[in-house]
């Protein structure tokens, strides 16, 4: 296919912006749009990581998405200390194509350690790469590893490599994915950098199974504003990840739904599918519910 590059540049002047848009690689002008990038982020999710039983099953994977409604399924590829830059590649694979049949769209994410940069950097190509001839929907960036003890390398490194994501892969949607005690887990943490290279926040909203419901209402809420003000954006995207699952009481999964929709998240999802229970979907159902 011809490039804009061997066009004249008289043909530039002249062909109407349309017939410039066919000259584009495909899908280009719709990824490039910010908000088209960010609603990969929205709505429900579910979240399946390379030590969960249900990788090695996407078929299971897919079926419990279309059963509970789900828009989007974070599958993680590897992460730092793995022995492979993608664990289950051929089920991945599989994962993506069922998915994509079902019109549910799937975003890997990648844990990487800021210790290698240039492994940190390959794992992320393939992540985004793994489809294959079937692309990925989006990219999830897991910032949290503390291997790195300076704290200002550490951020000053997680910093530099969002930006280097945005630049090699500008029409990529991508997510940070941060704690949600962020600050007292890295002491320095940026937000600011993250949120100026990504086009959705998604806080790992844990929490304990010892608090009441109003407390986890007011904790999944907190972790939307904190975000938020965090990064001096008081429209931030945030998706809440409420979980861990099998930590939670049925009653306190409900209530960090109703915390995560109070605050105006505009997605929640828990983590993780393997120890989802119906209780956890009936959270799911709650959030998405207009009455809450």
């Amino acid at each position: 296919m011809r490039t804009m590059r061997s066009v004249p540049r008289l043909l530039l002047l002249i062909l109407p912006v349309t017939l410039l848009i066919g000259l584009l690689p495909a899908g280009a002008t719709a990824a490039s749009n910010p908000a088209s990038r960010t609603a990969v982020f929205a709505g429900t999710g579910l979240w399946v990581d390379i030590y969960d039983e249900t990788i090695k099953d996407p078929q299971f994977v897919v079926d419990e998405a279309v059963a509970h409604g789900i828009q989007t399924i974070y599958v993680e590829t590897s992460n730092y200390h793995s022995p492979a830059d993608v664990m289950y590649p051929d089920q991945i694979r599989e994962m993506i194509s069922l998915a994509h049949a079902n019109s549910i769209k799937v975003v890997p994410w990648y844990l990487p350690g800021y210790r290698n940069i240039a492994l940190d950097r390959r794992r992320f190509a393939a992540a985004i790469n793994v489809g294959g001839a079937d692309p990925i929907d989006g990219l999830g960036v897991d910032i949290e590893a503390d291997i790195v003890r300076n704290r200002q390398l550490r951020a000053n490194r997680a910093a530099a490599m969002v930006r280097w994501l945005r630049s090699t892969y500008p029409d990529l949607p991508m997510a940070g994915i941060v704690p949600r005690d962020a600050l007292a887990w890295w002491r320095i943490f940026p937000y600011a950098a993250i949120r100026a290279n990504t086009d959705a926040m998604l806080p790992m909203c844990y929490t304990s199974r010892y608090l009441t419901p109003a407390q986890t209402t007011a904790m999944a809420a907190a972790c939307v504003t904190t975000i938020r003000e965090q990064t001096g954006d008081p429209a931030a995207p945030v998706h809440v990840i409420a979980g861990v699952t099998d930590f939670l009481k049925p009653h306190l999964l409900v209530a960090a739904a109703r915390g995560a929709k109070s605050a105006g998240a505009m997605g929640f999802s828990l983590y993780n599918l393997e120890t989802t229970t119906p209780a956890g979907w009936r959270a799911i159902d709650v959030w998405r519910s207009p009455t809450g």
